[in-house]
């Protein structure tokens, strides 16, 4: 049974940009700021990030054309380098690119949410993980009542999100002294800054708007996916680099850049600033959505994975059913809701989200590159096809000297990293032994 087309453009759109803003923006800012100092490169660097994350979007649209197949990275790789390097990429979005940022996210959540829980299970020593299992169970069984309804819900969620955002920043830079604290940034000499702390400042940014990917998840359930998936990944992103860079105005606008380095509470701060005391509660309010969205993102994207996986008999084989009646890959999406649920109640999740970061821009480097081993495609790609051979090479490049700073600055991390890829390894020959192998 296959899966059915029924995501409409916007619903592929704010998929994209659910799966890419999570708590990162409302942290990281003033730990660039610590890297870069007083210089116009810490909202430069929020450009950078999203040209190179469009430029991927872009590169993503070429490979949904050619390959029109649910599972992301998975489905890409297969054709190009074979089953094993695709295996592993499924294997990294199934632990490290979407069960353990549920987990992590849905801890999240419980924090934030604490003020606002009854006293008693505020008192709880386990609030954080019965609240993140709780809310991890609820989003499944949300997702689980249909396609259209799940999308639908996570549409609405983000476009609250979005408008949350866009109104926090506007609202903190007309509130705010932008003028005299954004003037002086702007006007500093931006050649001061090193070039490994740029570095390590991008690679914070990056994986900010990890997630610009996740239209082409779900491939085979888009309609008009030659038209709308390179829509959604393009429209997807551009709206999360305007919402980004507007934020960030907003949070050096309302404070100078030299107080909020090494900040981690940025949003707090800038909130604080402007609004006083009520600051505070809107800055979880917006962060909570955040986290919600991203959630349900995660929990429609990812068990497409899984999903491809099982079709080409590389995973359990029950993780391929289909229900006819909602329209959905249940039981790869309570697969992966069980296996957050597992991580909340035994992990603690900080090395994983730091050695993740590696890994995701490993496949997606080596997703882009794959390009360049593919034919010409369709007839109506052909005279843009030079075209698209620029952009892929910029993006390995790039992406390639990012991921040598990533792995040089987290040694322990990639190093763990490394392990959970070699752990899937045993996992791929069995089931390769067992199930023998086969593409629809």
């Amino acid at each position: 049974m296959g899966l059915f087309r029924e995501i409409n453009l916007s619903s592929s759109v704010f998929l994209v940009v659910g799966n890419i803003i999570g708590v990162g923006i409302f942290t990281t800012s003033g730990l660039i700021a610590q890297q870069l100092g007083s210089s116009p490169w810490v909202l430069g660097v929020w450009l950078v990030g999203g040209v190179l994350a469009l430029i991927g979007a872009a590169c993503y649209s070429v490979l949904a054309r050619q390959i029109p197949r649910a599972g992301g990275e998975y489905a890409y790789l297969f054709p190009v380098y074979g089953a094993l390097p695709a295996f592993l990429s499924g294997w990294a979005s199934l632990l490290i690119g979407f069960s353990a940022p549920v987990a992590a996210t849905a801890l999240a959540f419980g924090e934030y949410l604490e003020p606002y829980l009854p006293g008693a299970l505020a008192a709880s020593p386990l609030r954080y993980k019965a609240v993140a299992v709780v809310t991890i169970l609820c989003v499944s069984v949300f997702i689980s009542l249909g396609l259209r309804f799940g999308t639908h819900l996570h549409s609405a969620i983000t476009l609250l999100n979005l408008g949350l955002i866009v109104g926090f920043g506007i609202v903190v830079l007309w509130n705010s002294p932008a003028a005299e604290n954004l003037g002086p940034l702007l006007a500093a000499p931006a050649s001061e800054v090193q070039l490994g702390a740029l570095g390590s400042a991008l690679i914070l940014v990056m994986f900010g708007y990890s997630g610009w990917n996740a239209a082409a998840y779900v491939a085979e359930e888009v309609r008009h996916p030659l038209r709308n998936i390179p829509a959604a990944l393009i429209l997807g992103t551009v709206a999360v680099i305007g919402a980004y860079l507007l934020v960030n105005l907003a949070y050096f606008g309302a404070v100078p850049a030299a107080q909020l380095a090494g900040e981690i509470a940025v949003a707090q701060a800038a909130a604080s600033a402007v609004f006083g005391a009520l600051g505070s509660h809107f800055v979880s309010l917006l962060i909570l959505s955040a986290l919600l969205s991203s959630l349900t993102a995660m929990a429609i994207a990812g068990p497409r994975v899984y999903f491809a996986m099982s079709r080409d008999n590389l995973f359990p084989r029950w993780l391929s059913h289909v229900d006819t009646r909602r329209h959905l890959p249940l039981r790869s999406i309570w697969f992966q809701s069980g296996i957050a649920v597992v991580l909340v109640t035994v992990a603690e999740f900080q090395q994983i989200l730091l050695f993740s970061g590696a890994i995701l821009v490993l496949f997606t480097t080596l997703t882009v590159s794959g390009i360049f081993q593919l034919g010409p495609g369709p007839r109506k790609l052909q005279p843009f096809w030079l075209f698209y051979r620029v952009l892929p090479a910029v993006f390995v490049v790039v992406n390639s000297l990012i991921l040598i700073s990533a792995v040089t600055s987290y040694v322990k991390e990639s190093l763990a990293g490394a392990a959970t890829l070699a752990a899937g390894i045993p996992v791929y020959l069995y089931y390769r032994h067992r199930n023998g192998h086969s593409r629809e």
